[in-house]
Parts: C-alpha cells; sequence; structure tokens
C-alpha cells in the first residue's frame, strides 16, 4: 500500500522518502518505484539516516504499519503534518501487548503540540463513492507505466498459512497473492 501512495505522491509533485526493511527492498523503492530516497528500518543507525533525509521535517506520514518506526518519524513531523493510517500489520497477529513501556503520552502530545491531524480510515467506509474515479486514474497511470506494483504468487490453499505469516513477517516483496487449484 505504502509502494503505491508514494507513487501517487511522485506523480504529484512531491519528494517521497520510503522506509523499508532490508536492502533490496530499499533499492527496489528507489530504483524501481522512484522514490527520491529509501531508509532501511532494519538497518543500524536507521533514525539518524531518516533525519538526514527529511531535513525539513515530514508533512505527510502513511502508517500501515505500526512498530519502531513511528519512534524514529514522530520527532521528525512538522506542524500541521498529516497521518493517514490505513493499517498496523506488525501488530495483527500480536497476542500480548509489547513488552516496551506504553508511550502513548508521547505520540498524543506530539500530535496535539504540533496540531497535526491523525486520521484511521477504511478505504471503502469514507471513501467508496471516489473509487470509480480513482480506478480510472489508477488504471491509466499503470497502463502509461507511471505506477509499478509488484506480486508474489503463492500456488495452492495449502500454503496460504505459511505465506500469510511471513507477510506479517515481513519477507513479502510486494502483494502476495495465493492461487487456487481450478
Amino acid at each position: 500500500m505504502g509502494a503505491t501512495v508514494g507513487q501517487i505522491g511522485k506523480i504529484l509533485g512531491l519528494r517521497v522518502v520510503g522506509i523499508a526493511g532490508g536492502p533490496a527492498k530499499c533499492a527496489n523503492v528507489v530504483d524501481t518505484l522512484g522514490f527520491d530516497t529509501c531508509i532501511d528500518c532494519k538497518a543500524d543507525g536507521f533514525p539518524c539516516a531518516l533525519k538526514a533525509a527529511v531535513r525539513d521535517g515530514i508533512d505527510n506520514f502513511f502508517e500501515n504499519v505500526c512498530d519502531a518506526v513511528v519512534d524514529a518519524v514522530l520527532p521528525n513531523l512538522n506542524p500541521k503534518a498529516r497521518i493517514p493510517v490505513c493499517g498496523l500489520i506488525s501488530q495483527y497477529n500480536a497476542t500480548a501487548l509489547p513488552e516496551r513501556p506504553d508511550r502513548m503520552n508521547l505520540p498524543l502530545g506530539t500530535i496535539l503540540r504540533k496540531r497535526m491531524t491523525l486520521r484511521g480510515f477504511i478505504v471503502f467506509d469514507d471513501f467508496g463513492h471516489l473509487y470509480p474515479d480513482f480506478a480510472k486514474q489508477m488504471g491509466e497511470w499503470v497502463r502509461a507505466g507511471k505506477v509499478q506494483y509488484r506480486k508474489e504468487m503463492i500456488d495452492g490453499l495449502e500454503r496460504a498459512p505459511a505465506a500469510f505469516v511471513g507477510l506479517l513477517r515481513g519477507e513479502a516483496f510486494g502483494k502476495r497473492v495465493v492461487k487456487l487449484a481450478v
């Protein structure tokens, strides 16, 4: 999802900094997707590398993971930044709260002081009426090669559980699709 959001940002003329897990994923984000740069969230010194990449701060942060990346991004958000929250994939399989201390006061205080907009959304709940226009525009961008995507085909329903667990662990590279035998 973030790959698509970033590509749309580039089409609209924004400077886009990606965050991905690992050198191969970061290379893909820059070389294939066309982001201005990509920071490896698994590398040592990630918060410092992010800060260097966003010297003017961050105006829009698309959140769909919810992990330590948020801790690195938060201090770099500009006043009135917008944070659409589309997912929390790092938490989907959690069976307990994280062992780190509860730090909700820090993010909520930052959101308050910087007068940011934080909005959770499920696409079709709030924006379903816009889908026909979006689908038309996205189709044009994909056909023109302005938006790239990767998909990984997993053959067989019996492999779906392992594919899903791997997705949650960050092993997927692009979208994972389970192909059912006919």
